[in-house]
């Protein structure tokens, strides 16, 4: 860093602090009492009514201008215009499923195309149709009395008898040690 002596220099080389040596007096001069009467200056000038701002129309329209101009905003816009997508979707895809609709009627009407045209349009737009569907409608139907049943098992399970449940216990409680409980605790 340069010392203090090196930056006097170079501020009493500037021709705009120079300029300010010769006219002295000119430069920075604030008139007499200046600052006691700026409060009230300023208050004055801010009680005093700007000219040609006169409020016009009725107090709600402003308010529903500002609601208006509010929704402008970012957040607003994008939220307003999410809402405009979605409803523009519904609207696209409620007319999808009434198009829908019209294929049922059409289904109904199959019954008059013949076996050689559907044949021809099948086999022209094979690459249209779900491979696994055309694997289902091809495939030949069994009937059931050709299928092959389930296997059940019925086996009889004998009922314990109660006495000698109770026999059993008996004779594996006295077997059993009282630390070998606490362990399994």
């Amino acid at each position: 860093m340069k010392n203090s002596d090196e930056l006097r220099d170079e501020l009493n080389d500037s021709p705009f602090l120079k300029k300010m040596k010769e006219q002295p007096g000119e430069g920075f001069k604030v008139p007499k009492h200046y600052f006691q009467h700026l409060p009230d200056e300023v208050m004055r000038q801010v009680k005093q009514p700007v000219p040609g701002i006169v409020p016009s129309g009725p107090v709600w329209l402003e308010r529903i201008e500002q609601f208006v101009l509010g929704l402008w905003q970012p957040r607003y816009a994008l939220a307003l215009a999410s809402v405009a997508v979605l409803v523009v979707a519904v609207v696209f895809l409620k007319e999808k499923n009434e198009g829908n609709n019209l294929s049922a009627l059409a289904e109904v009407q199959l019954e008059d195309i013949t076996d050689e045209e559907l044949f021809a349009y099948v086999s022209n737009n094979i690459s249209d149709f779900d491979r696994g569907l055309v694997v289902e409608a091809s495939a030949p139907e069994v009937p059931e009395s050709v299928q092959p049943k389930k296997p059940t098992f019925k086996a009889e399970v004998a009922k314990p008898d109660v006495e000698e449940m109770e026999e059993y216990l008996d004779e594996v409680i006295d077997e059993v040690d009282v630390d070998d409980l606490e362990e399994m605790l």
